[in-house]
């Protein structure tokens, strides 16, 4: 099987082929799911930090 990737080009068997797309695709997903826990992470710090705020202004 024919493969080009970013300029790259070569031959491959397509059992390798899919064996990489599918390990790539994993790694993708698992680094969007760690930016996603971070994001929830620094969200919940924010309404936290401001729910703290608003409950000292009304003392």
């Amino acid at each position: 099987m024919d493969v080009s990737y970013f300029g790259a080009h070569g031959q491959v068997p397509l059992r390798v082929a899919l064996l990489l797309a599918a390990v790539a695709g994993s790694a993708r997903i698992m680094q969007l799911r760690t930016t996603a826990r971070k994001h929830r992470r620094a969200d919940h710090g924010a309404v936290k930090a401001e729910a703290k705020d608003s409950s000292k202004a009304r003392r």
